[in-house]
């Protein structure tokens, strides 16, 4: 895409431009390229908001750039143009008359700023559905069956921000898994057990769990190193419980350094764990792995957003708030992938983020106008069989060996 960059400055007698503003073109005509789609006009329009600059964000007419000078006000455009590997050109352009020197500057500095990160790029996201309706790999259980949960909730825009249960899920998704974890605790404290709980709530998750404290004692064993740490009174009357709120696959290390040193282990059923933060954990670590910076848009929170703040921290990708259009800087985009997650609150209704310019799809929208992107969407759930399904599967498959 670098060989196919053009910047241009053309003097219009034809292009209006008030004092103290400046014209924002959401589309316009190149004199050698032809029509030029404008996606990322929006993020112009908000840096030049941004500075003082009075807006008028348009459709340019054809003669609007046509290289002609003259006439009594005369207007200077300032812009850069690509190629689309589909066929087309896209571009940015601004416009402002040729006396007003401070709108002029500023133009040449923007139009320079987001011409050096122009590139093609990835952008990922992190899936919040949940399994489609009718999807082939999701099996209702039975009425009977202890599954808490077919599928991971949704975490993003249709939950939101701060209405979250103690394991990571949305409120709204009834998930029983930290009312199921804290039955098991009373349950083991009332048989004369001690209990350990198991793992360390992952970041934005686990708040308000235990409801009630348990009469008996609790040990807690966040890392493998503390579950070897670990002494307990009996051994033989020892139980565990796993957090509301922990990866699970860190919890099933620990457990597994837990039941090599004591074999009496007992305690929670595994259909009763939650796999949310699991999965997400997961996700985000894939993409961020990926990537070369984080953008987070919205104003909510999220465990989703949380977990990928603490990771982005430990790995070193850097990390920027996009709570408005005009607070994405050059540097924030200058990657061949970025990351993309969106927090919303509870005022935001559909589309909300995005009308105030802070919403992941109108980021989306801009990088679209910044150079070729190419959109993925990664995705990692669990789902939960009924009882008895993995059983009647390998059954049959036994059945079908030669």
């Amino acid at each position: 895409m670098n060989r196919s960059k053009r910047s241009d400055v053309f003097p219009s007698a034809s292009l209006p431009v008030a004092p103290g503003a400046l014209s924002v073109a959401t589309t316009w005509w190149h004199p050698v390229r032809g029509p030029m789609d404008c996606p990322a006009h929006p993020l112009l329009s908000a840096h030049a908001r941004r500075a003082g600059f009075t807006v008028d964000a348009r459709p340019w007419a054809e003669a609007a750039v046509n290289g002609d000078g003259r006439g009594a006000v005369g207007t200077t455009v300032v812009a850069v143009s690509y190629e689309r590997p589909e066929g087309g050109h896209r571009g940015i352009a601004l416009a402002a008359r040729s006396e007003d020197s401070a709108a002029l500057a500023f133009a040449h500095r923007q139009i320079e700023s987001w011409q050096a990160v122009l590139r093609t790029r990835r952008v990922l996201y992190v899936s919040e559905e949940t399994a489609p309706p009718g999807d082939p790999d999701t099996r209702p259980a039975p009425p009977a069956a202890p599954a808490p949960h077919a599928a991971v909730p949704p975490q993003g825009p249709g939950a939101p921000g701060g209405a979250w249960l103690a394991c990571g899920c949305p409120a709204r998704s009834g998930c029983p898994s930290a009312v199921l974890a804290e039955r098991s605790l009373h349950r083991s404290v009332a048989r004369g057990d001690e209990v350990v709980v198991v793992g360390a709530p992952a970041a934005g998750t686990g708040g308000g769990w235990p409801r009630r404290a348990p009469a008996g004692t609790v040990k807690r064993a966040a890392t493998e190193a503390q579950a070897e740490a670990l002494t307990v009174a009996d051994p033989e009357r020892f139980a565990f419980v796993v957090a509301p709120g922990a990866v699970v696959s860190g919890a099933a290390g620990i457990l597994r350094v837990l039941r090599r040193r004591f074999p009496r282990l007992r305690g929670q059923h595994p259909w009763e764990w939650c796999y949310t933060t699991d999965d997400l954990d997961t996700a985000v670590g894939s993409v961020l792995g990926q990537s070369d910076a984080l953008l987070v848009t919205g104003r909510g929170d999220s465990p989703l957003v949380r977990s990928a703040l603490a990771r982005a921290a430990r790995s070193g990708v850097r990390v920027r708030e996009v709570t408005s259009l005009d607070r994405l800087r050059p540097e924030d985009v200058d990657g061949a992938t970025i990351t993309v997650l969106h927090t919303a609150t509870a005022q935001d209704g559909p589309g909300g983020p995005d009308r105030r310019g802070g919403g992941s799809r109108e980021v989306a929208r801009v990088l679209d106008g910044l150079g070729p992107t190419g959109h993925i969407r990664r995705t990692v759930r669990s789902t939960a069989l009924p009882s008895g399904l993995g059983a009647r599967e390998t059954a049959g498959e036994a059945s079908s060996a030669p």
